[in-house]
């Protein structure tokens, strides 16, 4: 919106409908599950609350009150079925399916439990892991979201230094973290960086369940780019949107 002015809204838009025909997850060749999250309940539980969004990415601060007994491994019919939106996937209802398909983290704890860290999504186990290849007879999961500041919260899970890690190996297969941005973040408040690795992973024929992983480096020194936008300030949630008036072109945001 910054560069595009009176136009920015409506372009902005058209960006969020594209984002409406992207998939939560997919599966690739029959045996590799890809989400930005991970996996995802088939019971419907609902939290109590959310409270305010900070400014730092995490999404919400809900209050908790879950019957842990009631959460089962959600199935890839009920992945089906979720609705889709463009906006922020809701934290309580009916449909917190794409809330955990994006939001959810691995843990080593066994079962599957709130994510009380983030206020939406999962934590499961790597017994979770198991019998969510088996019942689907997958070989991967292969998950990013977490970067380098995200790991140095989790003392339970490997650093994201190289850009990948192997969070879960049980008898059906592994659950992989992958992180494609080294020296990560590119624009902060700060200029202290991680300095990790970046990565990505080929899958090749015949079984496309074997990864071969591929970590590199952030070109130093770095090239000057600059935000087109202060990004400390900037609107940190669609729900603060008028979408209405930008389908109409009536929108004007700063």
């Amino acid at each position: 919106m910054t560069k595009y002015k009176d136009q920015g809204p409506q372009i902005y838009r058209k960006f969020l409908r594209c984002f409406e025909d992207l998939p939560l997850a997919t599966i690739i060749a029959g045996c590799v599950y890809t989400a930005h999250g991970g996996i995802f309940r088939g019971t419907i539980v609902v939290p109590s609350k959310k409270s305010k969004k900070g400014k730092k990415g995490h999404k919400y601060k809900a209050n908790f009150t879950v019957d842990l007994t009631s959460m089962k491994l959600g199935s890839l019919d009920e992945l089906l079925k979720a609705r889709r939106t463009v906006l922020d996937p809701p934290w309580e209802g009916s449909n917190l399916i794409p809330g955990d398909v994006l939001w959810s983290d691995p843990s080593l704890q066994m079962g599957l439990s709130p994510n009380k860290e983030r206020g939406i999504g999962l934590l499961w186990g790597p017994d979770i892991t198991q019998q969510f290849l088996r019942t689907n007879h997958l070989k991967l999961i292969i998950r990013s979201h977490e970067g380098p500041d995200a790991r140095d919260k989790r003392h339970d899970l490997l650093g994201m230094d190289k850009g990948y890690t192997i969070d879960h190996e049980v008898e059906c297969g592994k659950l992989i973290t992958l992180f494609s941005a080294p020296d990560y973040p590119q624009f902060q408040a700060s200029e202290e960086r991680y300095n990790n690795r970046g990565a990505y992973i080929v899958l090749s024929p015949p079984d496309f369940a074997t990864p071969v992983f591929h970590s590199f480096g952030a070109v130093k020194p770095r090239p000057a780019a600059h935000p087109f936008y202060d990004f400390e300030q900037v609107i940190d949630s669609d729900e603060e949107l008028d979408l209405i008036a930008m389908d109409s072109g009536t929108s004007s945001l700063s």
